[in-house]
């Protein structure tokens, strides 16, 4: 049987699905590869097009009847996540602030912890530093490896929303993206991915030098060093499994969205491998 797998050409995730789209381990099923960025799949997710795909926290609440999350393959930040930035300080109450999605997880958290800004304007998310650059926007909120490749532009931080997370949810690891499988493809389908998946990504961990190699192939920067180090950001011992805490986290994030009216309340499965 074949199943389809949607991803994101972020380094991070290329790096997890690397052993098995490369015949590094023996799989039971035989992939066929989709690389989209997030928000197109947050939007195609909708209609169930892929059997797996990543999606962003906060897209999930669109897909919860059809998908359920997977137990490996998360983005959570451990003591970052996005951030907000401007050409100067700013007042974000009166800015236009660009976003990379709105369905993006990013966009959900500056809701919950900055003032509303007088407008959003929705672009690709490695189009915004330009936009900051070139006045487009007042400000703009960052995700994946942008985070680390502004620093080489002259743009300010004006706001860390780990920080505002960290504030609220303590030392919880903040929610960002996550794998999510097709529920009708039934329990023992779903087993025998997140055999594969995880098998996968420790693949990639035990073999680093080559993985982060075959991740360079997709992402939009060729700098190594970089690229390494915003995998070993993102790709950590929650990613192999959420565990407590990162289902804790989701239940801080969820509710909070809820009590805000961000979100439509809903509930949400987590799915995690068992024996073989």
């Amino acid at each position: 049987m074949k199943l389809t797998v949607a991803h994101t050409p972020d380094p991070d995730d290329s790096f997890m699905f690397y052993a098995m789209f490369e015949g590094k381990i023996d799989t039971h099923f035989d992939y066929s590869q989709v690389i989209k960025d997030i928000e197109t799949l947050n939007k195609e997710a909708i209609d169930s097009r892929y059997d797996v795909t990543a999606v962003s926290a906060n897209a999930y609440a669109m897909i919860s009847d059809a998908y359920s999350i997977t137990s490996a393959g998360s983005s959570f930040g451990i003591s970052y996540g996005p951030i907000v930035l401007a050409r100067r300080k700013v007042d974000l109450s009166s800015a236009t602030v660009g976003v990379p999605g709105f369905g993006t997880s990013a966009f959900l958290l500056y809701r919950m912890f900055a003032v509303k800004p007088s407008s959003f304007i929705e672009m690709r998310f490695d189009r915004i530093v330009d936009a900051i650059e070139d006045g487009t926007v007042d400000a703009g909120i960052i995700i994946h490896d942008e985070q680390l490749a502004y620093k080489r532009r002259n743009l300010l931080k004006v706001l860390d929303l780990y920080e505002e997370w960290k504030a609220y949810a303590g030392d919880l690891p903040i929610p960002l993206g996550f794998n999510a499988i097709r529920k009708d493809l039934g329990e023992e389908k779903i087993n025998l991915f997140l055999d594969d998946f995880i098998r996968s990504i420790k693949y990639g961990q035990n073999h680093e030098k080559e993985a982060v190699k075959y991740a360079l192939r997709y992402a939009r920067y060729s700098d190594m060093d970089m690229e390494r180090k915003f995998i070993r950001m993102y790709v950590n011992d929650l990613t192999v499994d959420m565990g407590k805490a990162g289902r804790r986290a989701l239940d801080i994030y969820y509710e909070k969205a809820f009590e805000m009216g961000l979100l439509k309340p809903f509930k949400y499965e987590v799915v995690s491998p068992k024996s073989i």
